[in-house]
């Protein structure tokens, strides 16, 4: 019992055990993973908040969406905003509202080896997928929604590539799992398309993918610049004719960071499956 608890109600004593062992299936890895998911947030939030002030916000999203039934983090947002001690924008409770629903969709109340053990090829794929939206914003910068979808499309393809060549006789089977979390991301994102326009556009973007990526590693097109892929992840995505940027210093940037991402998860590909 801590110094002032003494002074606690019964029933506030007994609340405050439920936070905290709600905190201990939330966090299993204790302050550590704690203080590192504070420091992600904020870096998310360009640290715009003291430290107290996001880690109440955040850990009051995760509890809040932890023993919630929501649906998706537009609830969320709006529980974070009604709460008088959250002192964060909209904005950034939307923020922090999508990396709570991401956080459960994962099931991070378990370790990340017991969470892997558990779930199908295609479950373990769609994660190492979406894992590399991490490592392009840490390398180069955050994305919108859209963009990270972009971004998901892009890595799905080098990830289900990969897999399709490593074991063949899986491929067909471990589908239906990694587009049904695809398809689950994408209404998370709020991708305002029907499931049949989000196939075709699926389809189409894989199509788009492929042909920059042959284009380049092709020695015969030597010098061809990823443009393409730097408008529709950061400028204009979701677009279907996007007008292509040619900002070569951000390109000069974004290039770097992609190659990154890319190698991130072809090596997770082989390590996680």
């Amino acid at each position: 019992m801590g110094l002032f608890d003494f002074f606690k109600s019964p029933e506030q004593r007994k609340q405050q055990e439920q936070i905290n062992q709600l905190r201990k299936q939330i966090f299993p890895g204790g302050r550590q993973q704690q203080e590192q998911e504070i420091q992600e947030v904020r870096q998310l939030l360009n640290f715009k908040y003291s430290k107290e002030a996001t880690e109440y916000a955040y850990c009051y999203a995760v509890i809040s969406y932890f023993t919630s039934n929501f649906t998706n983090g537009n609830e969320l947002t709006d529980i974070i905003l009604r709460n008088s001690e959250c002192t964060v924008s909209r904005e950034d409770a939307t923020k922090i509202a999508q990396f709570a629903v991401l956080k459960r969709h994962y099931n991070s109340t378990t370790s990340l080896g017991q969470t892997l053990h558990q779930k199908s090829d295609g479950e373990k794929l769609f994660m190492v997928a979406f894992g590399g939206i991490v490592e392009i914003k840490r390398a180069y910068k955050d994305l919108t929604n859209f963009g990270k979808f972009e971004v998901l499309l892009f890595n799905s393809l080098i990830a289900l590539q990969e897999y399709q060549s490593n074991y063949p006789e899986k491929y067909e089977a471990m589908q239906e799992d990694f587009f049904r979390n695809l398809f689950k991301q994408a209404r998370v994102y709020n991708i305002p398309m029907t499931n049949e326009a989000l196939a075709n556009f699926v389809n189409s973007r894989f199509e788009t993918y492929i042909e920059e990526i042959i284009r380049f590693f092709d020695p015969e097109e030597e010098g061809y610049m990823l443009l393409k892929t730097y408008t529709l992840f950061y400028e204009q995505p979701l677009e279907p004719n996007p007008e292509i940027s040619f900002d070569l210093f951000e390109y000069a940037a974004f290039l770097p960071a992609l190659m990154q991402m890319r190698t991130y998860v072809i090596e997770k590909t082989f390590t996680t499956i």
